[in-house]
Order: structure tokens, then sequence, then C-alpha cells
């Protein structure tokens, strides 16, 4: 009887630190497809952040300048995603480095994109940074001007 009783406590154990490790580890996979979301929404900010300062459409006033020069930076910009993304949002920073060789003008952009949000309890942060170059050339065709 006693044997009986002292199975029944260990198996009922076992059993409880089945659970125990079955639920911390979805906990841990819920935090890993969060992370993943959360740097995949940090590189989209970069992204956009990329495209506004290259100016793909060639909208830039400092374009139709004489000299033409790059685009300056962006505000800082803070862009909530959709529930794909649990509704993160990001925050994309902008900083330009001008200079000047021989006649063409040439702008370094530092972006950095910051990704908050999701993980319920956690927070979630990722963060991406990029470094973009833009030169213009008044030599070059209009209407990008852009250097050989």
């Amino acid at each position: 009887m006693v044997s009986a009783i002292f199975v029944l406590v260990v198996l009922a154990l076992l059993g409880a630190f089945i659970m125990s490790v079955t639920s911390t580890q979805g906990g841990a996979e819920a935090l890993d497809v969060g992370g993943t979301r959360a740097l995949l929404a940090a590189r989209s900010g970069i992204e956009w952040g990329i495209a506004q300062v290259t100016d793909p459409k060639n909208t830039d006033a400092g374009l139709t300048a004489l000299p033409p020069v790059p685009p300056a930076c962006f505000s800082s910009s803070t862009q909530t995603l959709g529930g794909e993304f649990d509704r993160m949002t990001v925050t994309i920073a902008c900083a330009r480095t001008a200079t000047t060789e021989g006649n063409r003008q040439v702008a370094i952009y530092n972006l950095t994109a910051t990704a908050n949000g999701g993980g319920g309890a956690y927070l979630l942060q990722r963060q991406v940074q990029a470094t973009v170059s833009r030169c213009t050339d008044p030599a070059g065709a209009a209407p990008r001007f852009a250097c050989p």
C-alpha cells in the first residue's frame, strides 16, 4: 500500500515537472517569434528611411537647386505597424553628414530604426542601423544628377 502511494506521488511530481517544462518552452517560443517580428519591423523602418533619403521618385527640391544637392534628413518618425506585427511601433531617426568632393555634393545618412512592443508582459525591442550615401554631380544627367 505504501509503495503504491509512493509511485503515485512520484508520477504526480513527474507530471508536474513535464507540465512546467512544456509551459516554459511555449513562452520561450512566443518570445522568439515576437523577437523576429520586432527585427522585421525595425528592418522595414530602415527600408522606409532609405527610400526617404535616396528619393527614388526624384521629388526632392534640392535637385532643382544650382548646384543640385542631396536631400536633407527627414524628421524623426514613429510608425505604428498593423496586427501582423502585434501593434509594434518603429521610430526611425536620421543624421546627415555632408561634404564636397570637387564639384560633387556627397551626403552620408546614418539611419537608426528601433522597434518596440509586442511580447505581452515582456517588452521586445530590436534596433537596426544603416549607412547610406548619396552623391549629386551638376554635370550628371537630370533629374537625379547622379555621380558616375
